[in-house]
């Protein structure tokens, strides 16, 4: 499968341009293969931060389950609630 690629233009201080091409050159690697890896890294960053949104969700809600400020319904109630009302 091909992915399409975005390009980007970054600017940096020149010595830090010259260290990383140095370092990257002695490492075997390009600098795009070394800004690509720590976007991605970051970008997963983005799958945690929902993830923790999510958790934090759950949290109130079962803090709102706790206090009595959120009931929760059974679910044959709810279904012969839904069937008895008119089409």
């Amino acid at each position: 499968m091909h992915t399409v690629a975005t390009k980007l233009t970054i600017k940096v201080p020149e010595d830090v341009g010259r260290r990383a091409k140095a370092r990257a050159a002695l490492e075997g690697t390009t600098i795009s293969a070394i800004v690509r890896k720590h976007l991605e890294e970051f970008a997963a960053g983005l799958d945690l931060m929902e993830e923790a949104d999510d958790i934090r969700a759950i949290h109130e809600i079962e803090g709102r389950l706790a206090r009595g400020t959120e009931s929760v319904s059974d679910w044959d109630r709810v279904k012969a609630d839904l069937d008895g009302l008119p089409d």
